[in-house]
């Protein structure tokens, strides 16, 4: 794990050390298995998966970051959408 001086550190290097952080931890995550191909999340999956809100993935959905589509009144995320997701953001 990295240590860094959060107290002396700029805005700019923090976001750049975090970016960094989040991309090695996607790239150690097998985000390709082929059982997950095809695989509905629900919101609780999803959210635990990405560690935000419920209040965060209506947001994103709302913004296009992360589409969600419902059945029912139950909403669910595709797979792939949410490793698409993920990717973006590192």
């Amino acid at each position: 794990m990295r240590n860094i001086m959060i107290e002396n550190a700029s805005l700019d290097e923090l976001v750049s050390e975090l970016k960094t952080i989040i991309k090695e931890v996607i790239e150690s995550c097998d985000l390709s298995s082929p059982n997950e191909s095809g695989r509905l999340l629900t919101r609780t999956e999803a959210s635990e998966l990405l560690n935000v809100s419920f209040v965060t993935l209506n947001k994103w959905n709302k913004q296009g970051v992360l589409p969600a589509f419902s059945v029912g009144t139950r909403v669910y995320y595709k797979w792939e959408d949410v490793q698409d997701s993920m990717k973006r953001v590192a």
